[in-house]
């Protein structure tokens, strides 16, 4: 059974999935900048730990309908037929570079949250396991930060001109 989704409320050639998707980046990224804050300069760790879950979870959702999307319309490149970037090396190069982020933050940020809840329990406080999340948290979340910045590249060459 096909699911059809309306289209894009933004004015894009795509459906409302992906303005979803877009629209999310600019709340992850501030969100993950409170997160990191709250846990570097007000040593929050619970309040860092609950922000990272909600996202985590939403964002496992969001994932998943806008990848069920893209199954049922064919894939990126059928998608982003019709933009005046189709077939361009920077286009498909986009969406290369795009995806590959997309999987490296989507594994780093599941294992260091399910070893980060193992490792630091409901309570979490700083133990032997922080320089190893320290590192990898950095790292996720930089990797995060550049999956949303190609997404909107993507967004605004595959979909809006």
């Amino acid at each position: 059974m096909k699911i059809s989704f309306p289209p894009s409320f933004l004015g894009a050639r795509c459906d409302i999935l992906m303005d979803i998707v877009v629209i999310s980046m600019f709340i992850i990224l501030p969100l993950l900048w409170y997160s990191f804050k709250k846990v570097k300069v007000e040593r929050n760790y619970k309040l860092h730990k609950n922000i990272q879950l909600i996202m985590f979870v939403i964002l496992f959702f969001v994932v998943l309908l806008f990848e069920y999307d893209m199954q049922q319309n064919g894939g990126i490149f059928e998608m982003v037929k019709g933009s005046s970037y189709e077939g361009t090396f920077f286009l498909n190069f986009t969406i290369y570079f795009h995806t590959f982020l997309s999987i490296t933050t989507s594994i780093i940020w599941t294992v260091l949250i399910i070893a980060s809840l193992i490792k630091f329990g409901k309570n979490p406080r700083p133990g032997k396991f922080s320089k190893t999340h320290r590192l990898w948290g950095k790292i996720g979340m930089w990797d995060m930060a550049l999956t949303c910045i190609t997404g909107l590249i993507l967004y605004i060459y595959g979909f809006l001109l």
